[in-house]
């Protein structure tokens, strides 16, 4: 799986290169921050200002847990036990960039962004009368939703003319009206 995705990308990004090209102002890579998202990331550059989308998801395989047919627990039989089925993890984003300073080797600029971590889980409740399974497990889902918004400054390091390693420092706002830690975000970039 790991190989066949590997080759996806690295046919998707000489599709899309432009070999005659020379300033290299469009990038894929991977991601991971607050603001940004997590997940693979596209940045374009227009002169000064720029653009970068985020998205990634991931779930388990794992779709109806299963339930021990006797409760095996010593001071009480009865009770309930909740295990979690199918789960989906993912996350979007998107930033403003615009650049304060560039050179050959670096680029520092700030940026206004924001993005939405996803969360679906099918959680499974079983009851137990006298140690042994009443009924079937009775299934629910859960839905969460978290959104981020903020601005922030980063540097954008040319490691060689095609791979840029991205750190930056945001400061995001979530639907909770908390204002996050500075928790810095980074990426590596394909440059094209």
């Amino acid at each position: 799986m790991k190989r066949g995705f590997v080759t996806i990308m690295i046919m998707l990004t000489l599709s899309i290169v432009n070999i005659n090209a020379d300033e290299y102002l469009r990038g894929l890579g991977f991601t991971a921050g607050r603001l940004s998202g997590v997940g693979i990331t596209y940045r374009q550059y227009f002169e000064k200002n720029g653009l970068q989308f985020t998205f990634g998801m991931i779930s388990n395989r794992d779709k109806d847990p299963s339930f021990p047919e006797e409760a095996k627990w010593s001071w009480n039989n009865n009770g309930e036990v909740t295990k979690t089925g199918w789960q989906l993890d993912g996350s979007m984003g998107a930033m403003f960039i615009r650049t304060i300073r560039d050179s050959n080797k670096s680029r520092f600029y700030y940026f206004v962004g924001g993005s939405v971590e996803i969360e679906y889980r099918n959680k499974y409740t079983q009851t137990y009368e006298d140690g042994f399974i009443v009924g079937s497990a009775v299934k629910k889902r859960h839905k969460k939703y978290d959104y981020y918004f903020g601005p922030g400054i980063g540097v954008d390091f040319r490691i060689n003319k095609y791979i840029s390693l991205l750190v930056e420092l945001p400061m995001s706002i979530s639907t909770d009206k908390k204002i996050e830690s500075y928790i810095p975000q980074g990426a590596i970039i394909i440059r094209f």
